[in-house]
């Protein structure tokens, strides 16, 4: 009992430090997408701001959202409402507990793989990726039909109030934030969880390959 009990927490590590991985990732990812994203959509358009101050107001709120010690969202060329700063503080809670998640899987979920891979047992990989795979590919056909409601049904789940219904004339950070700007986020996310259940699912095929070969000997 108690060894399937460990066996189950290395698993819920493993997966959490995987799904967590691929979001961290996707927020450092965020640094070069969105430069990228506003010129490509030209946001510059609805709000009066040079490239280079977009991008600095651009670093303070993902600083914020991403550092526990900045506890107040202050941008330099936007205002910020009550509303859009309880949005913001909700989404700090998310980013930070996906830090927090990731920091305290990593150790238990390396150790684990390690632990596989000196057994030789890394076939035991083999249905969790391949379920971790199929799983976001229903995921992402729902939502690549349609994107803005799945935006809005994700913000629903994860959100208890109408906070992040950003007012433009009150928020006007909303305008430079485009819809395609978080679409490329969750692909990028969906992509990098992918590319981690893909190599699980290549290591446990070369494994099950490895004790093919011996037995047949």
């Amino acid at each position: 009992m108690k060894a399937e009990l460990k066996n189950g927490a290395n698993w819920l590590a493993t997966i959490l430090f995987c799904i967590s991985l691929a979001v961290v990732l996707t927020l450092l990812g965020s640094y070069l997408l969105f430069p990228i994203d506003a010129a490509i959509y030209q946001v510059r358009q609805y709000w009066p701001i040079s490239a280079g101050a977009l991008y600095h107001n651009f670093l303070q709120l993902m600083a914020y959202l991403q550092l526990p010690w900045i506890g107040q969202l202050q941008l330099t060329d936007f205002p910020v409402s009550q509303s859009g700063a309880q949005h913001f503080a909700d989404v700090k809670q998310l980013f930070i507990l996906a830090w927090i998640i990731l920091l305290v899987s990593a150790p238990f979920a390396v150790r684990f793989l390690h632990q596989i891979k000196k057994q030789g047992q890394e076939y035991r990989l083999l249905r969790p990726a391949q379920i971790g795979f199929l799983l976001p590919l229903l995921l992402a056909g729902l939502a690549s039909l349609n994107f803005n409601q799945f935006f809005v049904t994700f913000h629903e789940l994860f959100f208890r109030n109408q906070d992040w219904l950003f007012d433009p004339a009150q928020d006007p950070i909303i305008l430079v934030l485009p819809e395609e700007f978080f679409m490329h986020c969750f692909i990028l996310a969906f992509v990098l969880f992918e590319l981690l259940m893909i190599s699980g699912w290549l290591v446990a095929h070369r494994s099950i390959k490895k004790l093919r070969a011996t037995h047949d000997k």
